[in-house]
């Protein structure tokens, strides 16, 4: 089965297409993390492998990669980890909300 490599800064809402944004900004997240493109990923059941190395284009800034099995349109599945880290964020927000109120 084919692979397919998404870097944080493909989803990073802070990023211009020429510096490695591949999905429009409307679903795009600002300041991906590996660790955040992981848990994504388990979340929704893509197994994957984990890469931390340095995206060509800003080789200077701590990125990532994980390489999954290509199943649907790349797009789409960027789409859906991005989504998926919204989500988790809004969960994140939500705890600490719950622990300022205690």
């Amino acid at each position: 089965m084919k692979e397919c490599v998404i870097w944080t800064v493909n989803i990073d809402s802070k990023k211009k297409r020429s510096e490695g944004r591949r999905i429009p900004l409307r679903f795009a997240v600002p300041n991906v993390k590996l660790s955040e493109l992981v848990e994504a990923c388990r979340e929704l059941g893509i197994s994957f492998r984990v890469e931390e190395k340095k995206y060509p284009r800003c080789w200077w800034e701590e990125c990532g990669r994980v390489v999954i099995p290509k199943d649907r349109p790349k797009t789409k599945l960027m789409i859906e980890i991005a989504k998926k880290i919204r989500e988790i964020r809004a969960r994140a927000d939500e705890r600490k909300m719950k622990k300022r109120k205690h």
